[in-house]
């Protein structure tokens, strides 16, 4: 693929019904492509029935294990739950699956179940990915290989991520550790596991090339996220990628307790911002789905030239 092909893919897709409806709305209205849905959460099948009017949106599986209750019952599933039936934290869950604590039987389960029930209300994912990046997790990773490959998904999310376009004058850390967050070593780390992931452990497996992500001081400033999201549109590199975002709007009752409900209302402006949307058409970016990043990897020769990432 020359020119850049970009996957604008919203996550949390059915976690709460105003969520879904800023999908929707930054779909519908803006240049967002594809959704990646959370079968477990309360608005699932109400986000299923409202992606049903629109046949080109792209819906993924965002396989959750760590945010509400699981599919199955508890009592299959005792490693990944508390004493009250629902998820452990995140903070809790990435120790049991760095520890081992949580087991990958009940893992491939309960991924198996969520893709299921999407299937049971006639939604096949384009692809899947994990709320909270927990497929990538030591003891998630061959559950969600072996989940994936029983479902016959053959798309997933890229392991890898790069900052895009590369800052100007950029330090040694943003250099080596990526768009990674803590100290040096941590991110160094992390970035040459994410690689790995993507070069040896996930192969099988049809992915862009890299996921658009940005600096960490960029991503905890809105006002500094939106001009490198408008950067990062006017300058792509050639190859496909993914922008994964989280587009919202309010909804009394849930957006009191979510942490990045601000965020969620901001990206919803920028994805339905006539400016932004001129920036890609400038630019000559293709906006795709995972259903054309399958076409358009299946029809090219298996030599092809990886792009340079930034």
């Amino acid at each position: 693929m020359s020119a850049a092909g970009l996957i604008v893919n919203a996550d949390d897709f059915g976690m709460s019904r105003g969520i879904t409806d800023g999908i929707i709305l930054a779909h519908r209205y803006g240049f967002l492509t594809s959704a990646s849905l959370m079968p477990n959460m309360p608005a699932a099948e109400y986000a299923i029935q409202r992606a049903a009017r629109f046949p080109r949106l792209g819906i993924g599986v965002h396989l959750n294990l760590c945010a509400g209750r699981p599919i199955l019952p508890a009592d299959k599933v005792p490693s990944l739950v508390g004493a009250d039936g629902y998820f452990h934290s995140p903070r809790v869950m990435i120790r049991r699956l760095y520890t081992g604590s949580a087991r990958g039987n009940e893992i491939f389960a309960e991924f198996r179940a969520q893709i299921h029930w999407m299937k049971d209300l006639g939604v096949t994912p384009t692809h899947a990915d994990s709320h909270h990046h927990m497929n990538l997790y030591p003891a998630a990773v061959l559950p969600f290989i072996r989940a994936l490959k029983a479902e016959g998904i053959s798309c997933a999310r890229a392991p890898r991520c790069a900052i895009w376009p590369p800052p100007t004058n950029s330090s040694l850390a943003d250099r080596l550790g990526g768009p990674h967050e803590g100290a040096l070593l941590r991110r160094v780390f992390i970035r040459a596991c994410r690689a790995a992931l993507q070069v040896c452990v996930f192969r099988a497996f049809r992915m862009p090339d890299s996921r658009v992500s940005f600096r960490s001081r960029d991503r905890h400033n809105l006002d500094a996220l939106g001009e490198q999201w408008k950067a990062a549109l006017m300058n792509p590199p050639p190859g496909a990628f993914e922008l994964s975002c989280h587009p919202g709007l309010f909804e009394r009752g849930f957006s009191e307790t979510d942490a990045i409900h601000v965020q969620r209302e901001r990206e919803l402006e920028w994805l339905t911002s006539s400016e932004f949307r001129d920036a890609t058409e400038r630019s000559g970016i293709q906006l795709i789905t995972y259903r054309d990043l399958v076409a358009s990897q299946t029809a090219q020769p298996a030599s092809r030239q990886e792009p340079a990432l930034p």
